[in-house]
């Protein structure tokens, strides 16, 4: 669907992985597909390969766009190992935050981020097991 990005789900965490850097439209439209498809509650972003270059306004957009669209409880890994895009995506934790029932972290490296991801599924699984009532 998506000329310079692949969606993967592996064990449950939801990579997306780009080519080139994206922009801001191509960044929603990959979250309206992981809204309609229901694959968003552990996902890894993966910024590894390329030179990230959102600005600040376009990451605050996104955060507020991807809480519209993701309304169960998520986790999200965001891996830059680039200093610029890693203080950047750090921004985006804060905005991702803001009264949201999603936790983001930034990593450099993208074991780290699985790692973290893995961990969190017992807790996501409670939380959402906890709000369907089961």
């Amino acid at each position: 669907m998506f000329a310079h990005c692949t969606i993967k789900q592996v064990d449950g965490i939801t990579t997306i992985h780009f080519s080139r850097a994206p922009i801001f439209d191509e960044a929603r439209q990959v979250i309206d597909q992981l809204a309609v498809e229901k694959i968003y509650h552990l996902r890894l972003w993966d910024f590894s390969d390329i030179l990230f270059n959102f600005n600040m306004d376009e990451i605050r957009q996104i955060a507020l766009y991807g809480k519209s669209q993701f309304t169960e409880p998520n986790r999200v890994a965001v891996v830059a190992p680039q200093d610029s895009a890693y203080g950047t995506l750090r921004a985006f934790e804060v905005y991702r935050q803001e009264e949201t029932h999603s936790i983001t972290r930034a990593f450099r490296t993208k074991p780290e981020a699985i790692k973290w991801l893995e961990e969190q599924r017992g807790t996501l699984k409670t939380l959402m097991d906890a709000s369907s009532g089961t």
